[in-house]
């Protein structure tokens, strides 16, 4: 029975891990005004950005409907495949709870809530891909990485809280004080719930904010499995700061792969322009 990893698109993966590692990626659904686009299919992060820029409007997400879920599930079992799909946190969209109805029609389709988002996310789908290559069978590949969920590390830092706020997910109070305190403040996601709060407060101008965030990453990462690590951003962080982390990673000679990833639309249009990302999995 061949195995099938399936993922949301707010995996972020690299479009050549997608295709290397034949992945099934289901899009979720971007809203500017009354137009709708699939997530990095129909539209990517500037897009967006150009769009908030011109009209001053916040774009929109639509989570995956169970429709969608429900014929790929069911043309894989009926081939006689089975399925593992790995989805966006449950504290952040609808579309895992879409994928779970969906499945409960399906004796070998086996789902895994991240409680994550972005590249974190991706690092879990990429754990399912390496054990259906050393031939885990879907039901244990699933139980693995529902045991590797609690271990994943997702934190990241914004240049701004302006998406957040406009979006409605921070509030007028903590936007003006760090505006007016200069704070950059560093989520994270927390892997019991999928929820996201603040784990960090930086000052100061941003390039130096971004080298100090992945200096106190990579302190943190001194008990992280060694086989990967991102290094993701929501465009407009300089190459040199991509360079820096990267070298940084490098200088510890520890991750045996560092990838670097671009956020998709769906986590760009919640975070805005400049946000940088560390993400790894604990041992």
């Amino acid at each position: 029975m061949k195995v099938i990893i399936t993922a949301d698109s707010t995996s972020d993966l690299p479009q050549n891990f997608i295709y290397e590692r034949e992945i099934k990626i289901f899009p979720l659904s971007i809203l500017l005004g009354e137009n709708s686009y699939l997530d990095s299919v129909e539209i990517k992060p500037q897009n967006i950005y150009d769009y908030v820029s011109e009209t001053g409007n916040m774009p929109k997400t639509a989570a995956v409907g169970m429709a969608q879920y429900y014929d790929f599930f069911k043309a894989a079992s009926d081939a006689g495949n089975a399925v593992v799909h790995i989805g966006l946190s449950s504290a952040i969209s609808a579309s895992f709870q879409n994928a779970l109805i969906a499945a409960q029609e399906f004796k070998n389709v086996y789902c895994v809530d991240s409680k994550s988002l972005c590249t974190a996310m991706g690092l879990l789908v990429l754990k399912a891909c390496d054990l259906r290559d050393r031939g885990m069978d879907a039901k244990k590949i699933a139980a693995r990485i529902n045991s590797l969920v609690p271990k994943v590390s997702a934190t990241f830092v914004l240049d701004s809280l302006e998406y957040l706020h406009r979006g409605g997910r921070c509030s007028s109070v903590a936007k003006f004080g760090a505006n007016v305190l200069k704070i950059k403040p560093s989520i994270a996601v927390d892997p019991q719930t999928g929820k996201m709060d603040v784990a960090k407060k930086y000052r100061g101008k941003i390039s130096s904010v971004y080298e100090q965030y992945v200096s106190d990453c990579l302190k943190d990462a001194a008990k992280a499995d060694k086989s990967r690590i991102v290094i993701a951003n929501s465009g407009n962080v300089p190459g040199e700061t991509i360079a820096f982390a990267k070298g940084l990673i490098e200088g510890k000679n520890e991750f045996k792969e560092i990838i670097t990833a671009d956020a998709g639309c769906t986590i760009s249009s919640h975070c805005g322009p400049g946000t940088l990302a560390i993400f790894y999995i604990v041992k």
